[in-house]
């Protein structure tokens, strides 16, 4: 048998010669090598897990700064070929848009759940993120609204107060609605109005008329076994000179269905009676049209969607021949008459039908819409939303509407031009981010360490 090569045996030496004097316990030097083992472990893996879970935070911020919304100039107005809800981690604009075309509701991630959040289109680019604005409070039943030139968005408002807190439909909620707020998109100033209230409020109404803003709502009474009652009045807010009032009683404009309202110029318009048109604007009080059905019409007919055109002259709307049966997901009758003399004599469009008006594009166009999506449970997910000419009866596609929550398009949006939707920002899930990087980091972990017994270290 050979002798041990030199470098072995010397190494072998000096591996003695370090070595402890005296009594040594083995289980000891053991034991406490797997403690210092065990540290080691224990630290490399909260490092990990703090690596992961910081760029998880961090990434929104990240990403917000770089892919910043593209700048507008804010005398121009588009809406995207698509309007639907940003991606659920997509950034939030990170300065207010000087005007919005188009605000919703949608569902935007966090890190542990998701919640509804308000979404704004801007006017000057075409491009939808996330609205972060201070106390909104969006739901379904309780949707934004834009001013005419989307230069304005009003939105509910939550808060504390001084009793248990009750959402609309009387149920214990920790997030009420107690007023109402205004942003200047142009200014980023906040102006709220807040209503005193023991549980909350109950509100169904939002509707501009130039630059004032209507809305109805009241504070919720608890009747016990889970019913309530509100007394609903109607508000009028002057934004440009904050004077505010409270309407209500037998005044004929506490009558107004502000949740069914329709664009009209410098105002909006309302059926607050069958057949009866209440046209509303900032300059005067409402002025009532008379609606006169075609010839052919049964008596068992409503109508629906009021929308007046942009000069003025012209009123559409839908009509459906039962109105006691009304399906919001079928195609209704297109009606339009000239407004002279108090009176608006509809008539049919021949051939056209629509499931709803959303406003005018032009004096002789109305904006409709028919679903292209309808879940099982009869929602309606997906629209197409197109021009049609009311004296030929021409339709021309505009842009398709995806998604069920409401969408509020300013009624200056209608008569812009219909652009590409932009290419949605890169917005990747943060968890996954964390969860790449914590692996990064264990592969570069086990490579050090592996590189490292190689050398002959522990």
């Amino acid at each position: 048998m050979s002798a041990p090569p030199t470098d072995v045996v010397d190494r072998l030496e000096r591996l003695a010669g370090h070595a402890p004097g005296g009594t040594v316990d083995p289980d000891a030097v053991w034991a406490r090598g797997r403690r210092r083992q065990g540290r080691r472990t224990a630290s490399v893996l909260a490092a990990i897990v703090a690596a992961g879970v910081l760029a998880a935070a961090v990434t929104p911020a990240v990403l917000a700064r770089v892919e910043p919304p593209v700048a507008a100039s804010s005398q121009r107005m588009v809406l995207p070929d698509v309007l639907e809800a940003p991606g659920a981690w997509t950034p939030a604009f990170t300065v207010t848009p000087r005007r919005l075309s188009a605000v919703g509701v949608g569902q935007r991630a966090g890190l542990w759940s998701s919640s509804a959040a308000l979404w704004g289109v801007d006017a000057g680019t075409g491009e939808g993120r996330w609205l972060e604005l201070p106390g909104a409070l969006p739901t379904a039943e309780a949707d934004a609204q834009l001013s005419a030139d989307g230069r304005r968005l009003a939105y509910w408002v939550t808060g504390t107060t001084p009793g248990e807190p009750m959402s609309m439909g009387g149920t214990e909620d920790d997030t009420p609605v107690v007023g109402l707020a205004v942003v200047d998109l142009e200014t980023g100033d906040v102006v709220r109005w807040d209503v005193e209230s023991e549980h909350g409020l109950a509100v169904q109404g939002l509707v501009w008329a130039g630059d004032v803003v209507w809305w109805q709502g009241g504070p919720v009474t608890p009747l016990g076994s889970g019913r309530t009652s509100t007394d609903i009045e109607t508000h009028v807010w002057d934004v440009e000179t904050d004077e505010r009032s409270v309407i209500g009683g037998k005044d004929p404009r506490a009558a107004l269905y502000l949740n069914e309202a329709g664009h009209a110029p410098q105002g909006f318009v309302t059926l607050p009676r069958t057949f009866r048109l209440q046209r509303v604007t900032e300059a005067e009080d409402p002025v009532s049209l008379r609606m006169d059905l075609p010839p052919d019409a049964p008596s068992t007919a409503g109508l629906f969607d009021p929308q007046m055109a942009t000069d003025g002259t012209r009123v559409a709307a839908l009509m459906v021949r039962e109105a006691a049966v009304f399906d919001d997901a079928e195609a209704k009758e297109l009606l339009v008459g000239s407004a002279t003399e108090g009176t608006v004599v509809l008539e049919p469009v021949e051939g056209v039908g629509a499931q709803s008006l959303l406003g005018w594009r032009s004096p002789s166009e109305v904006v409709a819409s028919i679903p292209t999506l309808v879940d099982e449970s009869q929602v309606i997910r997906g629209r197409q939303v197109s021009a049609v000419d009311v004296t030929t009866g021409a339709r021309t596609e505009l842009l398709e509407l995806r998604g069920a929550l409401p969408v509020s398009v300013a009624a200056e949006a209608w008569t812009a031009e219909v652009v590409e939707a932009p290419d949605a920002p890169f917005a990747p899930d943060p968890r996954l981010v964390g969860v790449g990087g914590m692996v990064v980091i264990v592969f570069f972990v086990s490579l050090v360490r592996d590189l490292r017994r190689r050398r002959g270290h522990p």
